[in-house]
């Protein structure tokens, strides 16, 4: 049963025997959440760096990238930016609605924290030498390119918006030293995570599996995700998500969010399947 059929007008949730309930992980309230905790960004950050083979960081200065703008001020829309020990930046955003300017947004952002760095140095050349990359992570749940799935273990870099002439994603080129990193919960691997989880998962599916499923869980099913080897930092993060636990403003702000996602899905629904009787139909005749 999941928890969201019992929001109630009033912005709490239904209590249904004593059950603890956690909000989603996906949605921004709840991965801000789980980003404010360095240590947890850490241990996901180094998770998923460990599998594309990418050195393992260590946060040092986490804080929001704030990006001016004329007549706008900053920007504080970002889920997650910190300054890893090696000076290099880390940013994290979670996106559940697909945007046209999505893509062009994340590169911005990226693209502002590599310009923005102050590097000290008498001569150019040693100055460059000390500008550091920035790597940009976003988690959609969405296909990228329309309803072509990508492995999405093994995707480092950006692709292409169009196939070549042999149907192939081409890697999309961008500026030295920022790194796009998108992973996709729809995509191949991580849609075969099922709920509930019944054998060996690695670090990194356990972090795709509560990320996807953290609003299904209950205490019961955190005990019994770590009797199957869920590592304790990612119980930790869903501990954080109980919607109790939440000041009355969070819980305002994450309901209107639910509610908003859940609105455009089923209008995306309603779309395809308006497509494909219209594909029918103009087959038929």
């Amino acid at each position: 049963m999941n928890q969201y059929n019992d929001f109630m007008g009033s912005g709490t949730v239904a209590n249904d025997s004593g059950r603890t309930h956690f909000i989603r992980a996906t949605s921004d309230v709840g991965f801000k959440i789980i980003m404010s905790d360095p240590r947890i960004a850490e241990a996901l950050i180094n998770e998923l760096f460990e599998h594309i083979h990418i050195a393992s960081v260590s946060i040092t200065s986490p804080g929001k990238l704030k990006v001016p703008l004329h007549g706008r001020g900053p920007l504080a829309t970002i889920e997650h930016h910190a300054i890893m020990e090696n000076q290099e930046h880390i940013i994290i955003e979670m996106q559940m609605i697909r945007h046209d300017s999505f893509d062009r947004r994340t590169l911005f952002y990226a693209a502002s924290a590599f310009a923005r760095q102050e590097v000290e140095g008498d001569e150019w050349a040693s100055r460059i030498r000390k500008i550091k990359s920035v790597y940009s992570i976003q988690f959609v749940d969405y296909f990228t390119h329309g309803g072509i799935p990508i492995k999405c273990y093994e995707m480092v870099n950006k692709f292409s918006p169009e196939p070549n002439a042999n149907e192939e994603l081409l890697p999309l080129e961008t500026l030295p030293g920022i790194h796009m990193i998108q992973v996709e919960l729809k995509g191949e691997g991580i849609r075969d995570l099922k709920f509930p989880a019944s054998g060996k998962l690695s670090n990194l599916e356990w972090w795709y599996y509560m990320i996807k499923y953290s609003d299904q869980f209950d205490a019961d099913e955190i005990k019994r995700c770590r009797g199957l080897g869920m590592p304790e930092c990612i119980a930790q993060a869903l501990e954080k998500l109980e919607y109790s636990s939440l000041d009355p403003q969070k819980q305002a702000e994450y309901v209107t969010e639910v509610k908003n996602i859940d609105t455009n899905n089923k209008e995306l629904e309603r779309a395809a399947l308006k497509a494909e009787l219209k594909g029918l139909e103009e087959k038929s005749n």
